[in-house]
C-alpha cells in the first residue's frame, strides 16, 4: 500500500487549474504554504548562495497584502536566516522544518543532550569523508553530501543510522536532496506545522503547499484534502500536482492571486 501511495503523479497542475480556480474562488480563505530552498528560490550547490529573485518577492509581497490569503514559509533553515533571505514583510516564518516560530517551546534536555552526543561523535566519524560538510543549526544538525557518489552516500548512510541507533527515543534521521537532517523527535515535521496553523485561521480555509523534497511528504499528507504540489523531478510524491520550477512556481502564484481576486 505504501508503494502504491507513492506513485508518481504526472498531472501537472496548470493543465488541472480550471478546477484549482474554482476552488480558490470559493474558499473563505487561502493559506498558502511554501517550502523556500527549491521552491520559491533555485536550488545551488552551496545554501549560502540561495536567493530568491525580484519577481519572486513581488509577487509575494502582494499576496501577504491580500486580506483573503495567510502566506507561510516553511524551511530547514533556521527562521532568521529565512526571514532575511526571503525579505518580505506580511510572511508569516517557521525555522527547522516548522518547530521554530519564535514563540516555540524550549526542546527536553533529554533530546538536547542527546543531540550534542550525536554532534560531538558525527564531527569525527564523518571526517574521513572529506566531502561532507556538518552544519549545525543549535537544535537540529544537517548534513550535505557534496561527494556526487554512490559508494559515499551509501558510507555516509551507513555511519548516520549506526551513530543514531543508540539515540533512537530521542532523534531521527530525515533524508533530503543530498542532505540528512538529524532532528530531535519533538520537532514534528512541516506537515504538523501546517496542521497547527490552520486552526487560527477563518474556517472554510483552503490550505495550498508547494515544496519540492522530501521533508514535504509530511506535509502533502497533512494536507491531503487541499492542494498540494510537488516542485521539480523527484517522481515518487504524495502530492497532486506538480510544477517543474521555481519560475512555474512564480506562474502558479500569479494565477492564483487572479482567481482570488475574481
Amino acid at each position: 500500500m505504501a508503494n502504491q501511495r507513492m506513485q508518481c503523479n504526472g498531472r501537472h497542475l496548470f493543465d488541472c487549474w480550471p478546477e484549482i480556480a474554482e476552488r480558490l474562488r470559493r474558499a473563505r480563505h487561502v493559506a498558502l504554504f511554501l517550502d523556500f530552498d527549491g521552491t520559491l528560490a533555485p536550488l545551488r550547490a552551496d545554501p549560502e548562495e540561495v536567493t530568491v529573485r525580484d519577481p519572486m518577492q513581488v509577487v509575494l509581497r502582494r499576496l501577504a497584502r491580500h486580506r483573503r490569503i495567510t502566506v507561510a514559509v516553511i524551511s530547514g533553515r533556521r527562521r532568521a536566516d529565512l526571514r532575511k533571505r526571503l525579505n518580505v514583510r506580511g510572511v508569516r516564518c517557521f525555522g527547522l522544518h516548522g518547530w521554530e516560530s519564535g514563540e516555540q517551546k524550549p526542546l527536553s534536555r533529554a533530546q538536547q543532550d542527546a543531540l550534542r552526543q550525536v554532534r560531538h561523535r558525527l564531527a569525527g566519524r564523518l571526517a574521513a569523508l572529506g566531502c561532507i560538510r556538518l552544519e549545525d543549526k543549535t537544535f537540529t544538525l544537517a548534513v550535505h553530501d557534496r561527494c556526487g557518489s554512490r559508494h559515499a552516500a551509501r558510507r555516509l548512510r551507513a555511519i548516520l543510522r549506526s551513530t543514531l541507533a543508540p539515540f533512537a527515543a530521542h532523534l531521527r534521521l530525515l533524508q533530503g536532496h543530498r542532505i540528512w537532517e538529524v532532528l530531535p523527535r519533538e520537532i514534528r515535521g512541516k506537515g504538523a506545522a501546517a496542521r497547527a496553523l490552520l486552526p487560527q485561521l477563518p474556517p472554510g480555509t483552503l490550505p495550498l503547499y508547494a515544496g519540492d523534497d522530501a521533508t514535504d511528504e509530511s506535509a502533502f499528507r497533512a494536507l491531503a484534502r487541499g492542494v498540494t504540489v510537488c516542485v521539480g523531478k523527484r517522481q515518487a510524491t504524495r502530492a497532486r500536482y506538480r510544477l517543474r520550477s521555481p519560475i512555474e512556481v512564480r506562474r502558479f502564484l500569479e494565477k492564483l492571486e487572479a482567481a482570488v481576486a475574481s
